[in-house]
């Protein structure tokens, strides 16, 4: 073992081992304060928050850029040796006599994060931290008051939502009252027209708060004009705090009515087309007594001018002729027309066979359009066998899985028992340990399934960052059916988002 680890560990660990307080060196370990409330990863009440919340406090340990700590992160033995290297200048308060320490002190205090890397130390800072090793203090490097920052630099949000929530942190500290000013001006995007200008308005941090959220209104419009951008800033703090990194951040406004976007009936477009034809539900159920299945084709994104789609049918576990007629031909949309139907005739019979299904398939789109969902299954229902109804809401799993590179995740919400009546339900995102504003665009709404639609989707955007923060989760949830509809027992699921 090095000499100087040997030093450190015969004052340190005997001195940690001694009592709860570590009161070594004068300096107590506030037990109130807790991981919980600083980082948006650490569960409230895990074995490890109230440790997590003391090491902080002392600037043992400092965590991501974003908020967050990583408690399931790997650590490597460079910072491991950082970690007790700040525990021993800011709690022990002792020096380890040698000139290696000195240059290791120096590389620890360039060290902004529990997760960075140890190895790439600062030898321009090594003197004066040499110089201030001798008479190491037990007072944390971190400021009472603590320092502004926004949760991540890049932000995003689909034009046609009304607003977005942005967080700004208060890191490192919560010391007392402070303030400190944000602004939302122009980058692309145009002020008055896009969004709503925001220049030196204030936040109000109270002694002990270490989050605030603004509000940014959006304003949609019609046109296909690719996504935009919004600057952030933050200033001028006061009550001692400082500036944090970072301070600036960039809101990219995504245009729903271009490639880029997603469309207003929540089906995601593809290739390069601003025009998008697709069926209105992803899946339709209807009864077999019922003589016919309605099946909607809507056209989103530019819609000026006139348009055709060919569709067919096929079968799955039904059989054309017997359980429904096969038919296929070309839909027509007029400028400015956004919806087609197809009819099906569906059989009756008085056997005992249950649901069968088939297939309606899109193609051959005519003025450059993309189409999404371009297939889809249709269910009809054995009248025999049970009652049909106004169904029931669930999501399609209860645990979804999407890549911070897909940009965004589709979840799929099931009406399931019934198809009859037009009903709704409304579904919104939370915070597990991934962060709005930050990791995902919060998201909230209503889907409305028309009669024997059975299943619709709708989208949660993610950010892509480089952090290592595979794993992060996002709370999904059903609430309010309308109509005679119920919810089912997978009303709730959960999202994580992998690197």
């Amino acid at each position: 073992m090095h000499p100087s680890f040997k030093a450190f560990f015969s004052v340190a660990l005997p001195s940690f081992a001694a009592g709860a307080l570590l009161a070594v060196a004068g300096v107590g370990l506030a037990s109130s304060l807790l991981g919980s409330t600083i980082f948006s990863d650490v569960p409230h009440g895990s074995f490890y928050d109230e440790a997590i919340g003391e090491m902080y406090d002392l600037g043992v340990i400092h965590g991501y850029d974003s908020n967050r700590f990583g408690p399931n992160d790997y650590v490597t033995r460079g910072q491991l040796a950082v970690m007790l290297q700040r525990f021993r200048e800011n709690v022990v308060g002792t020096s380890v006599a040698s000139s290696s320490s000195s240059q290791s002190s120096s590389s620890s205090n360039s060290s902004t994060s529990s997760s960075s890397s140890s190895s790439s130390s600062s030898s321009s800072s090594s003197s004066s931290s040499s110089s201030s090793s001798s008479s190491s203090s037990s007072v944390p490097t971190n400021t009472v008051q603590g320092s502004f920052r926004f949760s991540t630099s890049t932000f995003s949000i689909i034009e046609s939502a009304p607003s977005i929530t942005l967080s700004v942190i208060r890191a490192g500290g919560k010391t007392g009252a402070a303030t400190v000013q944000y602004s939302v001006k122009a980058g692309t995007a145009t002020a008055g027209t896009e969004f709503t200008e925001a220049t030196n308005s204030v936040l109000q941090f109270a002694d002990g708060e270490s989050s605030k959220t603004f509000t940014v209104s959006l304003k949609d419009d019609s046109a296909a004009d690719g996504s935009k951008t919004i600057l952030l800033s933050l200033s001028n703090p006061t009550g001692g705090a400082s500036l944090g990194s970072p301070s600036t951040a960039t809101l990219t406004i995504i245009d729903n009515e271009s490639a880029s976007g997603t469309s207003s009936s929540s089906s995601s477009t593809s290739g390069t087309s601003t025009t998008t034809i697709g069926f209105s539900a992803v899946a339709y159920e209807v009864d077999e007594n019922a003589g016919s299945a309605t099946i909607t084709v809507v056209r989103t994104g530019v819609t000026t001018g006139a348009q055709d789609v060919s569709y067919a049918t096929s079968n799955k576990t039904g059989t054309s002729g017997a359980d429904y007629d096969a038919t296929s031909g070309t839909l027509s949309f007029a400028a400015g027309e956004t919806s087609k139907t197809i009819s099906v005739v569906i059989k009756d019979d008085a056997s005992i066979d249950g649901k069968k299904t088939f297939n309606v398939t899109l193609s051959s789109p005519t003025g450059g359009a993309a189409l999404s969902p371009s297939i889809v299954v249709v269910s009809i229902h054995d009248n025999e066998i049970g009652s049909f109804g106004s169904g029931t809401f669930l999501f399609s799993q209860t645990n979804y899985t999407v890549l911070e590179s897909d940009s965004r995740a589709t979840i799929t919400v099931n009406r399931v028992g019934g198809t009859k009546n037009t009903v709704s339900v409304s579904y919104a995102t939370a915070n597990g340990s991934a962060l709005a504003g930050g990791d995902y665009t919060s998201t909230s709404g209503t889907l409305t399934f028309a009669p024997g639609e059975s299943s619709k989707t709708f989208t949660v955007p993610v950010t892509r960052d480089d952090k290592s923060d595979s794993g992060e989760t996002v709370y999904l949830t059903l609430s309010s059916p309308t109509g005679g509809a119920q919810l089912g027992t997978d009303y709730r699921a959960t999202l994580t988002i992998s690197d």
